[in-house]
């Protein structure tokens, strides 16, 4: 490890890394099969079915962006606010159908397969959601201690 860089640093950018390539792989396992998305959102019965395919592709194209720039550490702070809010989303999916006794099959994660675990499956999520918002604190920090340490320079004047 180059020197300065801290155990931390190390163990953040390795999450960085693993969630990106996370991201990555459920949008990559999701695009021959788009529809079981479409049909899992229709399924949990929160929107009409008119808003299913639609907000499958933005999610889609959004686990793409969302991988890609944490993995290039691209638009970090964007990138992982996005990834909150997007296991957030997954997280209150998951947690009401739970709570209205819907039975749900879904592609998630890698692969498509009927929900017969919620708890398990809600507490998946919620550790996903506690790894974006590790990372999203990361982030501000990262800003943070960059603003600080900017300096202006006015010699050129």
């Amino acid at each position: 490890m180059k020197k300065g860089v801290s155990f931390n640093s190390f163990l953040l950018a390795l999450l960085r890394i693993g969630m990106g390539l996370f991201f990555l792989y459920t949008a990559v396992m999701k695009v021959g099969d788009l529809g079981e998305t479409a049909q899992f959102l229709t399924r949990s019965r929160l929107l009409p079915e008119a808003f299913s395919m639609p907000l499958a592709c933005l999610g889609l194209s959004m686990e793409f962006v969302v991988g890609i720039c944490l993995l290039l550490r691209f638009r970090y702070k964007g990138a992982s606010l996005w990834g909150v809010v997007m296991t957030s989303v997954f997280l209150v999916l998951y947690a009401q159908a739970w709570a209205r006794g819907l039975e749900l099959s879904c592609n998630c994660m890698g692969s498509s397969h009927e929900i017969v675990n919620y708890p398990l499956d809600t507490g998946v999520r919620m550790l996903l959601l506690g790894a974006m918002l590790l990372l999203f604190w990361d982030a501000c920090y990262r800003e943070q201690m960059d603003q600080e340490t900017r300096r202006l320079d006015f010699s050129e004047l």
